[in-house]
């Protein structure tokens, strides 16, 4: 009997250590995040923003054994041509709801950023440091991990920004490799109307592990939809999935009804009580009376936060009082000039 281990059985064996995406269907999907291993992610820009949040608040979670989990996140794009977000009040809602302190793990979240392509290849050198001071990553994400190869500024030179994007590729997959950590990149997918390729889906085939395309839900779906196009020891294929929360399946965020009443104990506690004039305490108060008629309209509109949306109802509660004095003061106006001219002398 041969004692002789391959690399794939070592590198698939198990499920120990293995980093939950934070819904069950696409861990089924993908086998989870695996130590060691390469992930490249692409799709609608929400959808990998919401996947990535639920990425570190798992990888900074305590693991038996361990110290204290860190979390390198790249930020790689030219903020000229695409604006590149963290979404930082979402992952503190996550944070706080998967039961950690919000200080103590934002503290062990590195960020480096890159705007074109040869900064890209100086975050080598800051990753191996980060690397050297924190023996407890446990999670490398890149943002745009080939963005600058088409957004970095230099037009005339693209031969040389495509061999520093590669060459940065390459030694980000080494030295996560050689650790023992996973990394979870992002692209941005081409044109096409059924499942469309990563940009420089040729060079990152041969670097990615594994290879997932998610789209958005559509006409007749509840969820959204992962396409698992490669993997060293997955068969091709997709899944719907929903992100886990406390237990609760099928939400990305708290219910909808109790973020709310949360927002509304904290306004209470950090702003109503602050104000000096009572007057001002009195009308926090209307505006919460207002906010709760309106709950419905509220949670329908999905791409506007939440404080935001509570922000337009007071707009439209104020509108609406002004429009009511108005026409009250029009009312007395006319009731005014009937009584001058009773009053005025023939």
């Amino acid at each position: 009997m041969s004692g002789f281990t391959s690399g794939l059985e070592l590198l698939l064996s198990g499920s120990k250590g293995t980093l939950s995406t934070g819904s069950p269907e696409l861990d089924a999907l993908v086998g989870g995040i695996r130590k060691g291993m390469f992930y490249l992610f692409y799709g609608e820009k929400e959808l990998i923003e919401t996947l990535f949040r639920y990425l570190i608040a798992n990888a900074l979670k305590p693991q038996e054994g361990s110290g204290r989990p860190v979390v390198v996140y790249m930020l790689c794009g030219n903020y000229r041509k695409e604006r590149t977000e963290i979404g930082t009040e979402e992952l503190v809602e996550l944070v706080e709801a998967s039961g950690y302190g919000m200080e103590e793990a934002l503290r062990r979240i590195h960020i480096l950023t890159a705007s074109s392509a040869d900064q890209q290849t100086l975050l080598i050198d800051e990753l191996i440091g980060v690397l050297e001071r924190e023996p407890e990553v446990s999670l490398v994400l890149i943002r745009g991990i080939f963005k600058l190869h088409f957004d970095d500024a230099r037009i005339r030179n693209r031969h040389v920004v495509r061999e520093e994007v590669q060459r940065s590729i390459n030694r980000f997959g080494q030295l996560c490799a050689e650790r023992g950590i996973p990394i979870v990149a992002s692209g941005r997918p081409k044109k096409a109307k059924l499942i469309p390729k990563p940009e420089s889906s040729s060079f990152l085939r041969h670097v990615a592990n594994a290879i997932v395309y998610i789209r958005g839900r559509g006409k007749g779906s509840r969820f959204n939809r992962a396409f698992l196009l490669s993997h060293p020891g997955k068969p091709p294929g997709s899944a719907e999935y929903a992100f886990e929360v406390n237990g609760e399946l099928g939400r990305d965020t708290p219910p909808f009804r109790q973020t709310f009443h949360e927002l509304v104990a904290r306004l209470r506690r950090e702003f109503q009580e602050a104000l000096i004039r009572v007057e001002r305490r009195e009308a926090f108060d209307l505006l919460i009376e207002a906010w709760s008629a309106e709950l419905g309209a509220v949670s329908f509109a999905e791409t506007v936060k939440l404080l935001d949306l509570l922000f337009l109802v007071s707009v439209v509660e104020n509108r609406s009082v002004g429009e009511a004095l108005r026409r009250r003061v029009e009312g007395l106006d006319e009731r005014m000039t009937r009584i001058e001219e009773r009053l005025r002398p023939d």
